[in-house]
């Protein structure tokens, strides 16, 4: 029975796709369809066995009808036995097809049952594995901040480009590219493209990964390892006013349509942002795409989900969940070869770590073999991006984000210092 619940999709070469409208659980979606049209087609089925039922009483009748309307011997015998023995078989051949039906339907409803408490077992477990999760990173995160360990803070920017031309193809490798160029921006650069058409806007918001660069003047990056711990435990609200912000600048309106991505830590606000009551209550959520993102806490919201991770990639496997499956959600792992460690003076390899399977140019592969798939799950988002690029260019609005200080204490008077032997020490 499981093989008919397969995925419609699976490993594609160097790439596994999961959830969507491919995923198991749309599936069960359109198996619970299948359901429903079996009962309806084997009670209209039954509904032609009761019409020919009448239909063959009718025709009984009618030698009785013509003795009386033509003379003896008007009644051609052979053709009326052979058109109630055609009755008959259409008659017996509706009540089979209704009984097979209803049996068919039966049987696609108590496996359909079977399998969906054999899955509530195991949401069960997940769910509960993801609220510890959930739970123990928020705890964490809040903790570094209490400590001083970490930072975070409400969000000031300051303009950079004001609606410079720059090209959107709309594709996911085209949008990695963005994500790389904004990378290569000064520490604290974030930007809002203005796509789609004069009529109709798409704003895309591009954030980086965590950063360790300084911002030049008062205050501290936002996306620094204190914007991490503002995403677990302040679900990106800081984040989320700013880019509110940066979207009014550039002159989005609510309801505008909008595509947020997000590399590293910028996925993490991506899907923060999408679920707030700020930026994802004030506009269309289309599209959101994270990579390289643990993104296994966080729960989908409106629009599409596409989650880019690769197999080495240790970053996305910090929450040490799964991303969930969902029609609306999918999740790309690449197993694209990661390039070579650098090699030493000495001519011995560099440790392999993370880094190279971490790097934008090791997902920018990947987004290619992406926008290269005919998997059935990768299509609505890639439908959106390339609608919201139907113009080709794309108005792009960039901004430094600097963590504001802290206001300065009040001191107040100085504290009188006792004498430290215990007698007077007035001056004279």
């Amino acid at each position: 029975m499981t093989d008919g619940l397969r995925p419609v999709q699976g490993d594609d070469g160097p790439l596994t796709v999961r959830g969507g409208v491919g995923g198991i659980r749309f599936q069960w979606q359109e198996l619970d369809e299948a359901v429903r049209v079996l009962s309806l087609l084997a009670t209209d089925t039954g509904g032609v066995a009761v019409a020919l039922t009448f239909l063959d009483r009718d025709l009984a009748e009618l030698p009785w009808r013509l003795l009386h309307l033509h003379p003896p011997g008007g009644v051609a015998g052979p053709s009326y036995q052979a058109a109630l023995a055609h009755l008959d078989a259409a008659w017996t051949s509706a009540l089979d097809n209704g009984r097979a039906l209803a049996a068919a339907r039966d049987r696609l409803a108590a496996s359909l049952a079977a399998y969906r408490l054999a899955d509530a077992a195991a949401a069960a477990i997940t769910g509960s594995a993801r609220a510890r999760h959930e739970a123990a990173a928020r705890a964490l995160a809040r903790g570094a901040v209490r400590g001083g360990a970490l930072e975070v803070g409400p969000i000031g920017l300051r303009g950079r480009d004001a609606g410079t031309p720059v090209a959107f193809d709309g594709t996911v490798a085209g949008l990695v590219d963005r994500l790389a160029a904004v990378e290569a921006e000064d520490p604290g650069t974030f930007e809002v493209l203005r796509a789609g058409t004069a009529a109709d806007p798409v704003y895309v918001v591009v954030l980086p990964g965590t950063q360790e660069g300084r911002i030049r003047g008062p205050g501290s990056n936002p996306f620094d390892a204190g914007g991490v711990a503002e995403a677990f435990g302040e679900d990106s609200r800081f984040t989320d006013a700013a880019v509110l912000e940066a979207l009014g600048r550039a002159g989005a309106r609510d309801g505008d349509a909008l595509i947020v991505a997000g590399y590293s830590q910028g996925g993490l606000h991506a899907v923060n942002l999408a679920g707030s009551g700020g930026v994802g209550e004030r506009f269309e959520v289309q599209v959101v795409l994270t990579v390289g993102s643990p993104t296994g806490l966080h729960a989908g919201g409106p629009g599409e989900y596409l989650h880019l991770e690769h197999h080495d990639d240790a970053v996305p496997r910090l929450e040490a969940l799964p991303n969930a499956d969902g029609r609306h959600r999918t999740t790309v792992e690449l197993d694209t070869p990661v390039p070579a460690p650098a090699r030493r003076e000495d001519g011995s390899e560099e440790p392999r770590g993370p880094g190279a399977a971490h790097s934008l140019e090791n997902y920018a592969v990947g987004a290619r073999l992406v926008d290269a798939s005919d998997a059935p799950s990768l299509a609505p988002a890639s439908a959106l991006l390339a609608t919201a690029a139907a113009a080709g260019t794309a108005h792009r609005y960039s901004f430094t984000a600097t963590r504001k200080p802290p206001p300065a204490r009040d001191a107040g008077p100085p504290t009188p210092r006792g004498p430290r032997d215990g007698g007077s020490r007035l001056n004279p």
